[in-house]
């Protein structure tokens, strides 16, 4: 689902909320946009695999890419290298949290890692 552009305070850029099947992405010129994936771990659509030329080419193009996701899933755990082993990324930091709530402590969701990459050109 698309949602409307909203400005970000001070920085003069916008926000744009994505969520479900990233078809509605449209192209950006290169290191024109920031891409981040909040508890990443896609699925297949359709026919396309969950890493496709989309969001291929979106990393690709991006001026910093910051990546979430939860290492007890293997889905998102067998993903996640093929992203920050690119030769065109360099990892600029990465971090993991243990969050320390009850409600989701016995869940996969509780720990995070973190990844902000940078292009390496």
């Amino acid at each position: 689902m698309l949602q409307a552009a909203s400005s970000l305070p001070g920085a003069g850029e916008s926000l744009l909320h994505l969520s479900g099947p990233s078809a509605s992405i449209r192209q950006h010129q290169r290191r024109s946009c920031g891409l981040v994936l909040l508890f990443y771990s896609p699925k297949p659509y359709g026919s396309r695999e969950p890493f496709g030329q989309l969001l291929s080419s979106l990393i690709s193009n991006a001026y910093v890419v910051v990546i979430d996701h939860a290492p007890e899933l293997d889905r998102a755990t067998s993903q996640v290298p093929s992203i920050v082993e690119r030769r065109t990324i360099s990892v600029h930091c990465s971090f993991e949290l243990v969050v320390g709530d009850e409600e989701i402590a016995d869940t996969p969701f509780a720990s995070r890692c973190f990844y902000i990459l940078h292009p390496s050109n």
